[in-house]
C-alpha cells in the first residue's frame, strides 16, 4: 500500500485526536479526585498489581472499590481495616485516623495519592 501525504496526515490527525483525548480524561479524573471530599471507615484494601505502594480502599457501606483513589502507602502498616480516611477538598494528602484499644480515633499519619 502506498502511502500518499492525504493518507499520512489522515493518521496524524487520528493519533493527535487519541493523544488529546488521553490527556483531558487523565485531567478530568484528577480534577474529580483533586475537588473531592474523602470520609470514610476501610473495610477492604487492594493493591495494585503493577505498583504494590498503591493502594484502592472500598469503604465501609460502600457498594464497590472507588479507583478514582488512589492512596500510595509504602510501608505494609500505612492502612489497616477500620482505620479512617479523610481528604479535604482541592487537596492530595489523606489524613489517616488508627483506633485505639478504647475504639477513639487518633491523627495517625498523612499520605499522598503519589510518592
Amino acid at each position: 500500500m502506498e502511502l500518499s501525504k492525504r493518507n499520512i496526515i489522515i493518521v496524524i490527525i487520528i493519533i493527535c485526536i487519541g493523544v488529546l483525548f488521553v490527556f483531558f480524561w487523565n485531567l478530568s479524573k484528577y480534577n474529580k479526585f483533586y475537588s473531592s471530599e474523602v470520609v470514610g471507615i476501610i473495610e477492604e484494601i487492594k493493591s495494585n498489581r503493577k505498583f504494590e505502594n498503591s493502594k484502592v480502599v472500598k469503604f465501609v457501606g460502600g457498594n464497590d472499590f472507588n479507583y478514582t483513589f488512589w492512596i500510595y502507602a509504602p510501608d505494609k502498616n500505612d492502612l489497616k481495616i477500620g482505620d479512617s480516611i479523610y481528604k479535604e477538598k482541592n487537596s492530595e494528602d489523606y489524613q489517616i485516623y488508627r483506633q485505639d484499644s478504647s475504639g477513639n480515633y487518633s491523627f495517625y499519619k498523612t499520605l499522598k495519592n503519589k510518592p
